[in-house]
């Protein structure tokens, strides 16, 4: 089998005396936009970047966003998915994408978001109304759209298709968004979603595929985006999802006797299916585009009863609303003795989807975990084989693919191209597992070796990603 190997080199922009330098990016497949993050805090935004097809050095940023922002995303805008126009918004408008970024407001006690929208003529300008009327949040035109919750030292967001979740470390709070064109497509609307109230640290979060998933000691936490978004209440009546109950019932959710929040899987909950009309697990689409909660939210109530937005609100560990939490190695329980636990300090850094219900896991060792959310909705967590202590990787996700495509990296000099069988990662649907001991043969097919060390990596497709080196941009190919 012959491999072919195309790469690229860019130099990096210089954009002033005081932020010579790139630190991190950003990258939206679909619309193929760029965002660069430099070392003082300003990010520079590049519609249609194809490495690909323009020359060795980058053009001048399209726009420049000031500085200052602690954390920052893209999220796609899908319009409605029915044929039709709704708010004035074309359902042709595939590749509308909105770049957001978080920064700390009023020295830190609360949280400001930027949002960036990308037009239909190609280029990002800054939204100059967002419909946000829920506590908690308001628009100020020159700022944006102010959070009430703590900045502090840190601030995680992510992004997915029409979805938004900000972390708060200090404020020990995860907020999750719907966000939805309005306005002809030129404005935004942001719905407050869910609240979860964080009594357990927090290393890493990752939302796509219909699943919020937060990274914690010892494993991940799962939470169904669809059962979340169902929080609405409609005239005169309630809805409650695996007892939690909405914002305005000024209720929190129960708390669970379970330690950490270890519960059954979905399939097992009757209340979950029962108050939500069934709505399992097989029901979500990609990145929850099967139940928006941006579907039937207005503005305003009419005569006939229009649905209002209600957020819920509830703890991280209560095993509210279907979450499960899957621990690495998937073989031990909370049952153990405390003393067995302490041993296994191991944090969830970084998760990356490789298809709609797997998901790649790097742990604080350097250690690969292959998470499999089945369709019954029990989970489970086995580590990958892997000849390198791993610093970062990334992965594109492909549903159609035989096998997954993933990019390792050791932070130094190389970067490894690592095949996962889809065959090693199914569930049988009758509920008979493996042993879960089992760990996943993996092989490392291909290696890149560079000049810079390695700052960052993201995917630009499932055979191509993008380097950022120190002093350069580097886009590899393989095929």
């Amino acid at each position: 089998m012959v491999v072919t190997v195309e790469a690229r080199k860019f130099s990096l922009p210089y954009l002033s005396l005081s932020s010579p330098q790139v630190t991190s990016f950003h990258y939206d497949p679909n619309s193929l936009s760029l965002a660069l993050m430099h070392s003082d805090s300003t990010f520079s935004l590049f519609p249609s970047f194809s490495p690909f097809s323009i020359c060795n050095s980058l053009p001048p940023p399209q726009t420049l966003i000031p500085p200052p922002s602690s954390s920052a995303c893209f999220v796609p805008l899908n319009a409605n998915p029915n044929p039709k126009v709704q708010d004035g918004v074309s359902p042709d408008d595939k590749k509308r994408v909105v770049f957001v970024t978080a920064g700390p407001h009023n020295g830190g006690s609360k949280v400001v978001l930027r949002f960036h929208l990308l037009g239909i003529d190609g280029k990002f300008v800054s939204a100059t109304q967002v419909d946000c009327s829920q506590n908690g949040l308001c628009f100020d035109r020159k700022l944006g759209v102010i959070v009430d919750v703590s900045h502090g030292m840190k601030v995680v967001l992510s992004g997915s298709v029409n979805y938004l979740a900000l972390y708060s470390a200090s404020g020990g709070k995860v907020w999750v968004f719907g966000v939805k064109l309005v306005g002809n497509g030129r404005g935004l609307r942001l719905v407050k979603c869910a609240v979860i109230d964080c009594r357990l640290r927090i290393s890493s979060i990752y939302l796509s595929f219909g699943f919020l998933i937060l990274g914690e000691m010892r494993g991940v936490r799962i939470f169904p985006l669809r059962a979340m978004v169902k929080g609405k209440v409609g005239s005169g009546r309630r809805l409650r999802v695996a007892k939690g109950k909405g914002e305005k019932s000024n209720v929190e959710g129960r708390d669970s006797k379970v330690p950490n929040g270890i519960i059954r899987p979905f399939a097992e909950s009757n209340e979950l299916n029962k108050n939500t009309g069934n709505s399992n697990v097989s029901k979500l689409l990609p990145n929850g585009h099967a139940c928006s909660v941006l579907d039937g939210v207005s503005s305003s109530s009419n005569a006939d009863g229009a649905v209002k937005s209600r957020s819920l609100k509830f703890r991280q560990d209560s095993g509210e609303w279907g979450m499960q939490f899957v621990l690495f190695n998937d073989c031990v329980h909370e049952g153990i003795k405390s003393g067995v636990m302490q041993s296994n300090k191991r944090k969830a850094t970084s998760i990356q989807a490789i298809s709609p219900e797997k998901f790649l896991i790097l742990d604080s060792n350097g250690d690969l975990h292959i998470l499999h959310v089945s369709k019954s909705g029990s989970s489970r967590m086995r580590r990958l084989t892997c000849t390198i202590q791993v610093q970062q990787l990334v992965a594109f996700p492909d549903a159609s693919a035989d096998s997954q495509i993933v990019w390792i990296s050791d932070g130094l000099y190389s970067v490894h191209v690592m095949m996962i069988p889809g065959s090693d990662t199914k569930e049988k649907e009758s509920g008979v597992s493996n042993d879960e001991r089992e760990i996943i043969q993996s092989s490392v097919t291909q290696a890149i070796f560079t000049s810079e060390s390695i700052q960052h990596v993201v995917p630009l497709a499932a055979n191509r990603i993008l380097i950022l080196g120190q002093d350069s941009l580097y886009a590899y190919g393989i095929s």
